[in-house]
């Protein structure tokens, strides 16, 4: 009974109306230090494109990532191996979603390894009309 007069009033015990007003209080709190990190980090936010890239607070480098499980906030891995011993002779870690923007990056990191008769192979991942590599090739 005295839940439906309750119901009615809109009136809740006062323990349950501080507990939501602390809740509210904290969620602004919590909103407030969200707003204070993206107006100081606001360059960090930049995608290579030039666009906000999504960003997690916790994990500021990391990026929102398609799996065939679902989104997930992680990075992208890449190796380089040499193809005759198969030895991993450079690896990396990146917080962004698609592979065609390291493919420079990871081809430079391993300039010094490489003969002039080097041949370079990669996944599809990495195609990209606009990008061409010019360091030695």
């Amino acid at each position: 009974m005295r839940h439906r007069q309750e119901d009615l009033t809109h009136t809740c015990e006062p323990s349950l109306r501080m507990r939501e007003v602390r809740q509210v209080e904290r969620l602004k709190q919590e909103a407030e230090k969200i707003r204070t990190w993206l107006q100081a980090h606001s360059a960090d936010r930049r995608g290579v494109r030039g666009g906000i890239r999504k960003s997690n607070r916790t994990d500021n480098e990391s990026a929102k990532m398609a799996t065939g499980k679902g989104v997930i906030q992680g990075y992208t891995g890449v190796a380089v191996v040499d193809a005759q011993q198969q030895i991993v002779v450079d690896a990396q870690a990146h917080g962004v979603g698609q592979e065609q923007e390291l493919r420079v990056s990871v081809v430079e990191a391993v300039q010094a390894l490489r003969a002039d008769a080097t041949v370079i192979t990669a996944a599809a991942g990495y195609h990209r009309q606009q990008a061409k590599i010019t360091s030695g090739l």
